[in-house]
């Protein structure tokens, strides 16, 4: 029961994002700010209060900073975190439904209130499927009322399995409706929620100050046990530079990364043509985001549009496992048509659209086959084209996620986020396993390809949020250039120190570290996928 509660709160972070990215209310895209870490949390305190409305001493003030300095939770702009919103019942739907992989559902809801199409339909219909909300009886689902905190608990209980559980009853244990007090005694027992002067306020509704209390509460263990945690480096109070790479036996040749600060299509043909590599044979693909709508800092086609043409290529992609606009086929390639890639080069696929082929990973530490896009054997080489920025799992995304994770169809994508243990959820893996796995993957897409692949990526908007985040935070880096390069490890090393050279990368640092993100470069180096000692080489 313990990993699927911790579980819950990864998927709250991830379920918050993408729903309110898909036509939520206004009102309940303020609570999107929300992100998810790994199973096993890095446990660690908050160095300083970034918001100006969570005062020293409250009783939520250290489970907000916990929750803001491990990406749990993110505030509603950068100086607020605004803990007396609160969340509708549509969007707890939507973190269960998330936290069970998305099952497929048929038929409608049986709710007047629930119209199909919507970001929480499916959501709505599996929850009242398998019984977790039931509404409120009279065919009402209360999409978007408030949830109260015992219908919070009870929702969680029925989740959990409705165990068997007493407690000490609180004050107001009377007006605690009868559906509830079961799963009141079980919240209580497991010590996720301890009520107020003795009064647990059941028709109270729940605010993001009590969600991060009780986030907490889940990601550091129930009944007082604290989960495994990865060796993950604290968050420090100031920006610490990153390890620098060993360096190179002697008459070793470091690999060249080519920069300019000039980001702009002629940029984007200048740092390609200085890699001094021509991609071989006639099916050539271009490897990038789409993009999750309806703001994400994807590429822009007239960054890429002359490199596309250089290399005569077709723009490729997979479809997501966490749901969202690019989940499904059908739906995914209407985003990349709106986003302008379907018209550039020889067009668009989505290499998953068919399912999975299986390529051998050779060295790994915890794969031994990655299941990529049916298609990608259908291309001879690959230009990789990653937009830098952070990211919520990984700590940040560039080359080597983007041909991992990137790559992966959604089977391979749950495999490489659980080490290889399920092909069916993306849930449950440990945070140095999956970077570990990421690189993994990265080497069988290189080796495959016989080194026939070249990556750049592009440093602008530099949100310390990925591309699949409709609605990323705004940045705190300014833009700094596009660089080139035929290993990807060095590539994504030179952007990393980039970022911690940069003026305001305080929250970026924090995101990468709280991550453990430059875990993915080490294990990429230790197995042979690449070099984290470079050369830059600056071509302005």
């Amino acid at each position: 029961m313990k990993t699927k509660l911790r579980a819950l709160g990864v998927v709250l972070a991830l379920a918050l994002a993408v729903t309110a990215c898909a036509s939520a209310p206004a009102s309940e895209q303020r609570q999107a700010n929300v992100f998810p870490v790994s199973t096993a949390a890095t446990i660690t305190a908050a160095s300083e209060d970034p918001f100006t409305d969570v005062p020293a001493g409250t009783w939520y003030t250290d489970a907000v900073l916990w929750c803001w300095a491990n990406g749990v939770m993110d505030g509603t702009s950068s100086v607020t975190f605004s803990p007396n919103d609160t969340m509708s019942r549509a969007m707890l739907a939507t973190v269960l439904y998330r936290a069970a992989g998305g099952p497929a559902t048929s038929g409608g809801t049986g709710f007047t209130d629930v119209p199909d199409g919507r970001w929480y339909s499916d959501a709505a219909a599996w929850a009242a499927a398998n019984g977790y909300i039931s509404g409120y009886g009279n065919g009402i689902f209360g999409t978007n009322d408030p949830v109260t905190r015992e219908q919070a608990v009870t929702i969680l209980w029925r989740y959990s399995g409705s165990p068997a559980a007493s407690a000490e009853d609180f004050a107001d244990e009377s007006s605690i409706s009868t559906f509830a007090r079961t799963a009141v005694d079980w919240a209580r027992s497991t010590s996720v929620v301890e009520g107020s002067g003795d009064r647990f306020d059941p028709q109270g509704e729940l605010t993001r100050a009590q969600a991060a209390v009780i986030l907490q509460r889940y990601l550091t263990g129930q009944e007082g046990e604290a989960p495994s945690v990865p060796e993950t480096p604290a968050i420090p109070e100031t920006p610490s530079e990153p390890e620098t790479p060993s360096i190179p036996s002697e008459g070793t040749e470091a690999p060249k990364v080519y920069f300019t600060s000039d980001i702009s299509s002629d940029g984007m043909m200048a740092v390609y043509e200085a890699l001094g590599v021509t991609l071989e044979g006639d099916n050539i693909a271009v490897k990038l985001s789409t993009g999750e709508p309806p703001a994400s800092n994807y590429l822009r086609p007239e960054l890429i549009k002359d490199v596309v043409e250089a290399v005569d290529g077709t723009i490729v992609e997979c479809n997501t496992a966490y749901g969202g606009s690019r989940s499904e086929t059908a739906m995914h390639y209407q985003v990349a048509e709106d986003h302008g890639f379907t018209d550039l080069g020889k067009g668009f696929v989505i290499m998953d659209e068919d399912g999975s082929m299986v390529i051998p990973v050779e060295g790994g530490q915890r794969l031994t086959e990655n299941y990529v896009g049916a298609h990608f054997g259908d291309f001879d080489g690959f230009l990789v084209l990653s937009h830098f920025k952070g990211h919520m799992i990984a700590g940040y995304g560039g080359a080597l996620k983007n041909i991992s994770i990137g790559i992966g169809s959604q089977e391979g994508k749950n495999l490489i986020h659980t080490a290889g243990r399920s092909h069916t959820s993306w849930f449950g893996g440990e945070q140095d396993a999956f970077l570990e796995s990421m690189a993994d993957a990265g080497k069988s897409v290189v080796d495959y390809l016989d080194g026939n692949i070249l990556f750049i990526n592009v440093m602008n908007r530099l949100s310390i949020d990925c591309d699949c985040n409709g609605n990323p935070a705004e940045p705190d880096i300014h833009d700094i250039g596009i660089l080139a390069s035929t290993d990807p490890v060095a590539l994504d090393q030179a952007c990393l120190d980039l970022i911690y050279q940069a003026e305001g990368n305080e929250s970026f640092v924090r995101r990468v570290e709280g991550q453990h993100g430059v875990h993915v470069l080490e294990a990429a180096e230790e197995i042979g996928l690449g070099s984290r000692t470079y050369e830059l080489v600056n071509i302005d």
